[in-house]
Order: C-alpha cells, then structure tokens, then sequence
C-alpha cells in the first residue's frame, strides 16, 4: 500500500482533488491542517491489491458489490493462507484434519489407534496420535483467531465507509462550517481526535447555543454526564464477576488489579483468582504471577466441569474473581451463563479501541452486560468512540485503569468523569 499526500486551500478543494486523481473509492487515511492547508493522506495502492487478487481468486464474483468482493478475498487470502500451512504440517507428520479455512465443526478428526491392550500398540504410535489431538486443539484456535480478526476488519472497513459517506452528504465534510467562526478551532480539535461523526453533529447543536467556546465544553461535558449511567462496584464487590474482552485489553491485569484492591478490604483468603479456558502461550504463568502479587489464590479451570467442581469448593469466599480468554467469547460467556447464572459479567474496551472494535463487542449477541470498564485510561487518549457507543447502548459504566500495574488501583468511573477525559487536553488550534 502507498500513501499520497494532497494539498489544497480547503477540505471540499482537498476532497475533489482526491476523486479527480484516485477515484470515489480512494480510502482517506487522515485529514489534517498544515499551515493553513488542509492535508489528506490517500491509500492509492490498496485497491490495486483488492483487485489483484480478484484476478487470483475464481470464487468470487466480479459482477458483486464491491464491499462482497473485499469481504470474500480477505477470507480468502487471510485464512487460506493458514490453510495452506496447517495442510502443510499435517502432510509432514501423517495427519488429516482438512483444510484450516473450512468450518471448525465440519472438519475430521484425526484417526486415533486403538487402545485396546489385545492389540499390539507401540508408545511411538500412541505418542504421535496424542500430538495429532493436540494439533487439531491449536489449529482450531488459530482458526476462531484469525475468523475474528477478519471480522473485525470487515467491520473497520463498514464503519470507515458509512462514515465518509455520511460526511459526502453534509455540506462541509468537516463540520466547520456549520458553526460561528470562534467555535471552528473547537470543531477542529474534535475531528482531529477522532469524534465520530454522528456525535460530531450532536455536538454541533450544543456549541450553536452556547456564547463562548468554555460554555460550550462544559455544556458539551455535561450533557455526556447526565446521559451515561454508572455503577459504584468498588464499593460492595461481592460475588462472582466475570471480565471479558478481547484479547490485549488488560483483562487479566484488570482482574488482578481488583482482587489486590478488594483483598484489602475482605482479606486474602476471602477472594480468588480463576483463568478459565485460556490456553494462550504463558497466560498461566501470566495469572499465576498477578495473584502472587496481589496475595490472592489462583486457580486454573480448563472446562466448564471443571469450573462448575471448583466453584462447590471456593464458592463460599466473599470474592471470585473469573478471567475469560479472548477468543470465541460469546461461546465461552454463554457456557458461564448456564454454569454460574448469578455471576456478574464486566466487559472491558481499552478507552483508546476503535469504535468498530468497541460495537463488536457490546453487540455480542445483544448480550446484557453488568457494566463496561476501561483500559489504558490516561493522559492524551480521547474516548469519543466508547462515549459515543455508549449513548446508544444503555451500558453502565464501573471502573477504568491508567497504567498496567496492579499496583495502581483501579478508579471509580462515570459519565463525566469520562467526558472530562475526553474534553482534557484538546489541540485547539487559534489563528
């Protein structure tokens, strides 16, 4: 992929220049001003590339919407590509499993020997049938990896698009003209962290009522304020609580960072740490050594059963504290759901996610979660996408967490302490 930089007096000069050189479907990277100039950044290379290989790919149809085209050639490439490898090692070492872009449920299962001790049975043979089992484990969850980073792509990709097409029907693509002239700097700095545009607009009808550019911010802190709702968890948390998220969120430093502060409070043999079902490369070893420093126990459930067995034997604590792996959540939160109803389910969204990323997850399956929790909540980050989701999924917010550390203790979280995060520290620019 190649970047082009465009240079012109305005947006809408900018814009037309991109359509006349690239195309309506040349993909806008950022949008900035550069001494008086706007500047538009411009993929130029990656409908080259889409459109290579169409031309490698038979199944796809070209006479399809466009949007179908890219969808069915990043499958394609993405997990046909682990495919061919996964084959690869299967025809290396005497196993059938087919092919990794099928679906989980239709492919075969290795052949296992007979353990029948009438038949003679070597322990080489024995061996390589349990590696093969372990093989077909881990190729299996690299298969629900890379199905949920392709979706997740395809839903960038669907946002991205139905943004700019939105902005394409306004009468200035970034806003400013929609407002008095002391107020655009203040439109500016919101586009330039990343306000989407469905909020900008609602944002727009706030700064035309109010006088001077600090009525508006603390109008516009305000109203996010009332609208989002909250929950005090850190004040009474007792139970079984589930956190889920998606994987590098901070899911497991968030749970140790909990069960630290709430030991403190119920005492350590009062609460526990449980890793459910995450069989990632050292998130044992991850877990064992957050409950090591917050002083809790730790314990590891691999099953559903297995979980369901160490609940009768460490329910009676005060606090359970229950970390989820990152892939294929909506199955692993509807097994918790039947195993541990009463158990209160968090999710957690790094405040810096897209706003892609964070609908992904509070649209799981229109699931009803307890409250939302923030990552990486520090200095310089604009959450206006979660703000955003927020308002229109009736989620309450609990905690959020500045830096990975359990040391630090996560803090309570509400509506404007969120708008205030979002308001701090915008690059307002003045002429």
């Amino acid at each position: 992929m190649e970047l082009q930089r465009i240079l012109a007096r305005d947006t809408r000069s900018a814009m037309e220049k991109v359509f006349n050189l690239y195309g309506n479907d040349a993909m806008i990277v950022a949008n900035n001003k550069v001494k008086g100039q706007t500047e538009i950044i411009v993929a130029i290379d990656l409908i080259s590339e889409v459109k290579a290989a169409l031309n490698k790919t038979p199944d796809v149809t070209r006479d399809a919407d466009a949007s179908a085209n890219f969808s069915a050639v990043m499958e394609t490439q993405v997990l046909g590509h682990q495919g061919s490898e996964a084959s690869a090692y299967e025809a290396d070492n005497g196993i059938v499993f087919g092919s990794a872009s099928q679906p989980v449920e239709t492919r075969t299962t290795a052949k296992m020997p007979a353990l029948d001790p009438l038949v003679g049975l070597s322990m080489d043979n024995v061996t390589n049938a349990i590696n093969g089992e372990n093989y077909k484990a881990a190729a299996d969850r690299e298969y629900l990896k890379a199905r949920e980073i392709v979706d997740l792509v395809k839903q960038e990709l669907s946002v991205m698009r139905d943004e700019f097409k939105l902005a394409q029907q306004k009468d200035s693509w970034t806003g400013t003209l929609a407002v008095s002239e002391e107020m655009r700097p203040l439109i500016e700095a919101f586009n330039e962290t990343g306000m989407p545009l469905g909020l900008r607009e609602s944002v727009i009808e706030v700064i035309n009522q109010s006088d001077s550019m600090g009525q508006a911010i603390a109008e516009i802190s305000s109203a996010i304020g009332d609208e989002l709702e909250s929950v005090d968890l850190l004040s009474n948390m007792q139970g079984v609580h589930v956190i889920a998220g998606s994987s590098g969120a901070g899911k497991t430093l968030m749970a140790g960072r909990l069960a630290n502060q709430m030991a403190q409070q119920y005492g350590e043999n009062n609460v526990a740490l449980i890793s459910f079902n995450d069989v990632r490369i050292g998130a044992w070893s991850q877990m064992q050594m957050i409950g090591s420093q917050a002083g809790v126990d730790t314990f590891r459930a691999s099953s559903i059963d297995m979980l369901s067995q160490l609940m009768a034997e460490i329910g009676e604590r005060k606090l359970v504290i229950i970390d989820t792996s990152g892939v294929d959540i909506e199955h692993q939160l509807s097994q918790l759901d039947e195993a541990l109803p009463e158990a209160q389910k968090h999710l957690l969204i790094a405040a810096d996610a897209s706003e892609a990323s964070a609908r992904r997850q509070l649209n799981q399956n229109t699931r009803q979660w307890d409250s939302v929790m923030l990552s990486r909540f520090e200095d310089g980050t604009h959450p206006w996408a979660i703000i955003y989701l927020l308002l229109n999924h009736p989620v309450p917010l609990s905690v959020a967490a500045v830096r990975p550390t359990i040391a630090d203790d996560a803090i309570p979280l509400n509506g404007l302490t969120l708008a205030g995060q979002a308001l701090s520290q915008l690059p307002i620019h003045f002429v």
